[in-house]
């Protein structure tokens, strides 16, 4: 598990450290403190550097180039480095120094890229040559004109992805990366954003619980929010997947939706645990769609499913009840005290404010502002 993270021109830190780090961490801030870029950074370390994790953050924020006619073919990479520089000589760095976890990302010159330009020529003049076959309203021979480096530590491991003058990275070229074709070996990373409840990549965790022959146990824990709630189905259609709920004593089945964001986001919440187990899970914004009555609950949920699965959490949250329901669970629960950590951020400050747990407890005993 990580102790310790450390931000170096990433995002909008130009350097920040967080330390204390326990199982299960809760991120806490104003608005535009960098919370998401938090999960982020640690989402691309303990990632080692897959580029795919890249693109999805981008993606999620739409930082696509909106000056193409297809935006959604290339996503702007400048705004992962600090102060929005994508040009030579520009890098951020993540550190976790306690278990030797360490990315550096850096911009070269095409100069210093070496034979890997060749190849990424090669592949935009294919591409040019479609686009013309297709006649597509678009940049026909795009050419990068920059390198990005990503350094995990290893010569043998390194990944490099073209860049345009502009700042963007084109999909194409990122799929065209091995890396991406045959996979990455990186520890298991699941990030749950504020939408995210898909039903089709839902369906494909849900398959994994019937491989394993979980599903008592996800309906178990689902309970939280129904307790009659008694079974789960995934059902397919032409236009897409759907969720069946079932109740005791009811015969008929209910879509999900009917029981409203509450029993969607738990459930994905659930099933992400399945997607991060032996690694690390990370959710932005815990307690949307749910009760502040079932806070105390859903953090117990959270503290044993992480430990069971072996799954390091990292959550935000802008809800003072949600910091109230973690300290009433500490309280209520003082041998699960040495698993959490409050991680309270301020850019005025190098490094975020850390309250264990017991700190925790008190801080919200005695009304103590924390956010």
């Amino acid at each position: 598990m990580l102790q310790t993270l450390h931000l170096r021109g990433f995002r909008g830190f130009d350097s920040y450290r967080l330390t204390g780090l326990a199982r299960v961490n809760l991120v806490v801030g104003k608005n535009n403190c960098g919370k998401t870029s938090i999960l982020e950074a640690i989402e691309l370390l303990v990632s080692e550097g897959d580029p795919r994790v890249i693109y999805n953050s981008l993606r999620r924020r739409g930082e696509y180039d909106l000056r193409r006619p297809s935006p959604r073919e290339r996503i702007d990479v400048s705004h992962v480095f600090h102060g929005h520089a994508c040009t030579p000589g520009a890098r951020f760095d993540l550190s976790s120094h306690d278990d030797n976890r360490t990315l550096k990302v850096t911009i070269l010159s095409l100069d210093d890229v070496d034979e890997e330009a060749d190849d990424w020529n090669l592949a935009s003049r294919k591409w040019g040559q479609m686009s013309i076959l297709l006649d597509r309203d678009e940049d026909v021979t795009p050419a990068p004109v920059f390198g990005m480096i990503m350094d995990r530590g290893d010569a043998e491991r390194k990944i490099m992805l073209p860049v345009m003058e502009d700042g963007t990275l084109m999909i194409k070229h990122m799929r065209y990366h091995r890396s991406v074709r045959n996979g990455h070996p990186g520890t298991p990373v699941h990030f749950l954003a504020l939408d995210g409840f898909d039903p089709t990549s839902m369906g494909g965790m849900w398959n994994t619980v019937l491989e394993e022959g979980i599903e008592a146990e996800i309906v178990s824990d689902m309970r939280l929010l129904e307790p009659k709630m008694n079974s789960i189905h995934f059902a397919s259609s032409r236009s897409g997947g759907s969720i069946l709920i079932g109740l005791e004593n009811v015969k008929r089945r209910l879509p999900i939706n009917t029981y409203g964001d509450g029993m969607r986001r738990l459930l994905a919440l659930r099933l992400s645990f399945v997607g991060a187990k032996g690694g690390v899970l990370l959710i932005d914004e815990i307690d949307t769609g749910l009760h502040w009555t079932v806070m105390e609950e859903m953090w117990q949920f959270v503290v044993e499913v992480a430990k069971r699965l072996n799954v390091q959490v990292f959550a935000t949250t802008h809800s003072y009840d949600c910091i109230r329901g973690l300290g009433s669970l500490i309280r209520n629960c003082p041998d699960l005290e040495d698993q959490v950590s409050l991680q309270k951020m301020d850019r005025l400050l190098p490094e975020g404010v850390c309250l264990k747990g017991d700190q925790i407890k008190v801080a919200v005993e005695q009304d103590i502002e924390v956010r």
